[in-house]
């Protein structure tokens, strides 16, 4: 059972806010199929907080993104919304040509928060992975994927320490703090993807 994974199946209905989940163990990834509906409702997420998850493109299109998962004192997440937009996403963004992860993640959330995640806290601070989520990307045709490659903040006192640094940027309208009973039609699919898994592993109320 060594070369098992865990791996969480979401059923995702669409126009309605309810998400069945089911943790079952399954052969490697090289073996495992992509499954959806008539609908694309059906997605698969990948915990891969340890193992940064290639880009290669094995059939579908994916859309490549960093995001920073960002919990506050009062055990809530952070998200955006963009001008215009009345889904609220992960804070982050895509890579740019010869960033890593870390540069291209602190770039978009200076771009995005208007902060500099490793220099503006008084503690010290590192970004570690958080996993990876992968799902149909909001707005985008059917068939089209967003990986969404999650980081947070450590130590917890640098975390707590942004919760009252961030604000919204010149491509942000606005920033709010999303707990287990945000409604889920005022997110993304790997936005309601994060919160569950933030409720399941017990960081967010």
């Amino acid at each position: 059972m060594s070369c098992y994974r865990r791996v969480i199946l979401a059923t995702v209905i669409p126009c309605a806010s309810l998400i069945l989940s089911t943790t079952v163990a399954l052969p490697p990834l090289s073996l495992f199929p992509r499954v959806r509906s008539s609908h694309g409702a059906l997605y698969h997420l990948r915990h891969l907080s340890s193992q940064k998850m290639s880009a290669a493109n094995d059939g579908n299109n994916y859309i490549d993104k960093l995001a920073l998962i960002l919990v506050n004192s009062y055990n809530k997440q952070l998200v955006a919304r963009s001008f215009g937009k009345t889904v609220y996403y992960t804070p982050g963004g895509k890579r740019e040509t010869g960033e890593s992860d870390v540069e291209a993640l602190v770039r978009e959330c200076e771009e995005e928060l208007d902060v500099h995640l490793l220099s503006a806290t008084k503690t010290p601070a590192t970004i570690e992975p958080y996993g990876t989520f992968q799902a149909q990307a909001y707005g985008k045709p059917d068939g089209t994927m967003v990986r969404m490659t999650c980081f947070r903040l450590f130590p917890r006192e640098a975390e707590i320490e942004l919760e009252t640094l961030v604000k919204p940027s010149n491509e942000v309208e606005e920033l709010t703090w999303a707990d287990s009973t945000f409604d889920r039609e005022k997110l993304t699919v790997t936005g309601i993807m994060i919160l569950e898994d933030l409720k399941e592993k017990k960081l967010i109320d």
